[in-house]
């Protein structure tokens, strides 16, 4: 799977000329994060995360990204929604239960999030970019403190076709349950983890 994410990553770019965004998020409070294979050949990861700014007050964002091969492994398509969203999408006093309910029809911003698909067809090397899933990520996360972390310093810059991510982090973190659906597609895993964000954040850039 691997060597077909990198192919896809070269062809990417070629598709998104000229479509420029550059998103910047402070995480500064509760978040979840959940990284699972819905089959052989797909996978997702995803993390949402509470922020705090004297300007804004209250907000959240989130960044998820799926991957899915065809079983013939002609084509390879990949989903990313990444962006902010709103602060009442997750709910949850503290990490020992958190729950995202995200509706991406009515609750993305197109002015400060990316929601995108893509596909690529193998055979004719050919990209096409659409609008991302429309529909709903429901988990619920039940901190269950099997193994707990804490990131000291963190800082990182990965760039995925043309796409790059900036994180810097400091977090209290613990294991957790999680168990819902995204887009209709059951999930459930007792590898997520909860934690506490302490004056991070992550940027997004779209070339």
């Amino acid at each position: 799977m691997r060597r077909l994410v990198v192919l896809f990553m070269a062809f990417l770019p070629l598709a998104m000329i000229g479509q420029n965004q550059h998103f910047k998020f402070n995480q500064d409070g509760e978040f979840a994060s959940l990284s699972a294979n819905t089959s052989p050949n797909s996978n997702f990861t995803l993390q949402v995360s509470r922020g705090f700014s004297t300007a804004s007050g209250t907000s959240a964002s989130i960044s998820y990204t799926s991957f899915d091969i065809a079983p013939d492994f002609s084509s390879f398509t990949v989903i990313q929604i990444t962006g902010a969203i709103p602060s009442s999408a997750l709910t949850g006093q503290n990490t020992q239960s958190l729950v995202l309910n995200l509706d991406t029809t009515s609750q993305l911003d197109p002015n400060s999030s990316i929601n995108q698909s893509c596909f690529v067809d193998f055979i004719n090397f050919i990209v096409t970019c659409v609008a991302g899933p429309q529909g709903v990520i429901h988990l619920e996360f039940q901190e269950n403190g099997v193994q707990r972390t804490r990131v000291l310093a963190l800082g990182e810059e990965i760039t995925t076709g043309p796409i790059t991510t900036r994180i810097h982090q400091r977090s209290d973190n613990s294991t957790a349950n999680a168990q819902g659906s995204i887009f209709g597609t059951p999930v459930s895993s007792g590898s997520a983890t909860v934690g506490i964000n302490h004056n991070s954040s992550i940027e997004v850039i779209r070339n």
